[in-house]
């Protein structure tokens, strides 16, 4: 007796946690992959004549505004850096002396 009544109060636990609530609200839409603004990117055409000279902080700024960059990040030789794709931030590649190796957006 005991036994079906367990069995009884374990199926109509089962079926109230079947049983339809209001329907889940819309996630979140992801950011459109649409082509971003030339405003959004930086551009290295112009900094390229800067490959070769050493490295200062005020060089960087000066890249940074004439790159049109948001941000400049300055990565050594060895150095672990993140791989996440910025297309609004400059990379000033350096050499072992300290002298600018390569510019890249990214």
């Amino acid at each position: 007796m005991i036994g079906k009544l367990i069995s009884g109060v374990c199926l109509a636990a089962l079926a109230a946690g079947c049983a339809s609530g209001p329907p889940p609200e819309d996630a979140p839409r992801p950011p459109s992959m649409s082509e971003p603004d030339s405003r959004e990117q930086c551009d290295t055409t112009s900094v390229q004549g800067y490959i070769g000279q050493n490295y200062s902080d005020a060089l960087r700024q000066i890249l940074t505004s004439q790159s049109d960059a948001d941000n400049a990040r300055v990565l050594k030789p060895g150095q672990p850096f993140t791989l996440d794709y910025r297309q609004a931030r400059l990379n000033i590649y350096l050499d072992e002396d300290g002298r600018i190796s390569d510019l890249r957006c990214g």
